[in-house]
Formats: C-alpha cells, sequence, structure tokens
C-alpha cells in the first residue's frame, strides 16, 4: 500500500456571539500495489490503535499492473471547538478477504485530525 494525506486546508471563523470553530479538511488516498488483493487497510498509531474505519479495497491489483491501482479515497472534515493536535498515523493493517492480518510501517508518519 502508498498512503498519503493530501488537499489538507485549515481554517479558523468566529461568529457574532464570538464563538470560535477550528476547521480541518484532509484527503487520505490509498493505492494497492501490484499483487494486492480484496480487503480493508486500517491505519494506526504508534500504540496500533486505530485512527479511523477501514478503507475498504473492493477489487484485487493485478500482479502484472505496470502502475499501483488506486486511488482510494477518503475525504475528512473535523469541526471544533478548540484547536486539535495531529495524531501521527506510522504503520497500517491489512486485512484480506480470507481473514490474514499483517502490521506495515509507513515509510514517513502522516498527520492526522
Amino acid at each position: 500500500m502508498l498512503v498519503s494525506r493530501e488537499n489538507f486546508s485549515s481554517s479558523t471563523e468566529t461568529d457574532q456571539n464570538n464563538n470560535t470553530t477550528y476547521t480541518y479538511r484532509y484527503d487520505i488516498l490509498l493505492y494497492a500495489l501490484p499483487g494486492s488483493g480484496v480487503g480493508s487497510v486500517i491505519l494506526l498509531d504508534a500504540s496500533d490503535n486505530p485512527l479511523d474505519a477501514p478503507f475498504l479495497i473492493p477489487q484485487a491489483c493485478p500482479p502484472s499492473s505496470a502502475d499501483p491501482c488506486g486511488p482510494y479515497v477518503r475525504t475528512y472534515q473535523k469541526k471544533a471547538s478548540t484547536p486539535l493536535l495531529p495524531v501521527q498515523a506510522v504503520k497500517y493493517r491489512t486485512v484480506s478477504a480470507n481473514g490474514q492480518s499483517k502490521v506495515v510501517p509507513l515509510p514517513a508518519p502522516i498527520e492526522l485530525y
């Protein structure tokens, strides 16, 4: 799997009652490597805690494919009344259609909110 966070933006808005809203928006893109099968992918922090619902990889990526398959995209928008601190995704767990599970470190941490 190749994983990236793209299109990150953050904004702050204050309404007429002086209430502040912090908004974070980004996309997570997953690409299945050639030879990858059907299954799911879950991003994990350093303590193996899942950071979100699993991504479904609905079709196998043929071993003959010259490029990774995808992207499989999920868009996030989170709002909060105080600034959020990022959480580091440092690995992911793949679960194949037959239930086999494997944890793989990411080449570099990805900041999520």
